[in-house]
């Protein structure tokens, strides 16, 4: 499909922006990288299924690197945050399912070039990698009011696997524990937890299982009777 940003012979003039999707949802990836080939002024290069493919990444460097994320942003995380260090500036553009302020604050504070929803239509994502590759800066209309709006108690703002993980260090668990019983590895859990202190505001477990102690004994004070 065409981006209506492209055309006549200033399409034939720009040689092709080459790009590359990474993914851990394999299928979503083969999608996503299926999509760019329709798209005049775009080369794929490479369809990439995860962390693992890191230095692959890094050796071929595209010109704009698509991130999926899904509902557990964890290894897409993982691998923008080690690109940032190895390729600072490689152009990395986030497509994402879901708006969270999560989701915001790590683009904003990982200086990524674009976020883009799933909802996006195709010819706005052209546009978007195009105004990416001239060094422009993409991110949804209403990023602001995601910031602005979620709610006061910083508890309320983090994803469920994050959740999860704040319940397991309340209960005492060690990193190795909680990636036992969570199925992740011992370092998810470290960066599940750094993720956590930022978005909570504190620097250690003992602070952050104290604020989820009171976010629940507040809404046991909150909510209504049990029905005899």
């Amino acid at each position: 499909m065409t981006s209506p940003a492209r055309g006549g012979a200033d399409t034939a003039a720009r040689p092709s922006i080459r790009i590359a999707v990474a993914d851990a949802r394999q299928l979503v990836a083969e999608a996503l990288g299926a999509l760019v080939e329709t798209m005049d002024g775009l080369e794929l290069v490479e369809v990439f299924d995860g962390t693992h493919s890191l230095p692959a990444i890094v050796a071929r460097p595209p010109d704009v690197l698509l991130v999926g994320i899904g509902a557990d942003p964890t290894e897409a995380f993982c691998l923008v945050r080690s690109l940032r260090g190895i390729a600072p500036n490689l152009a990395i553009v986030v497509v994402a399912d879901v708006l969270t302020p999560e989701l915001v604050t790590f683009v904003l504070e990982h200086r990524l070039n674009a976020l883009l929803l799933t909802d996006t239509p195709s010819a706005e994502l052209a546009a978007c990698l195009d105004r990416v590759t001239s060094g422009h800066a993409v991110m949804p209309a209403n990023w602001h009011t995601v910031l602005a709006t979620h709610r006061d108690d910083p508890v309320d703002s983090l994803s469920e696997r994050q959740l999860e993980v704040l319940t397991l260090v309340a209960e005492g668990c060690s990193y190795e524990e909680i990636g036992t019983r969570l199925f992740i590895s011992a370092n998810t859990v470290k960066f599940h937890l750094r993720s956590i202190y930022m978005r909570l505001g504190v620097r250690n477990r003992m602070a952050a299982a104290r604020m989820l102690t009171e976010h629940v004994g507040g809404e046991a004070t909150h909510s209504p009777p049990a029905s005899p």
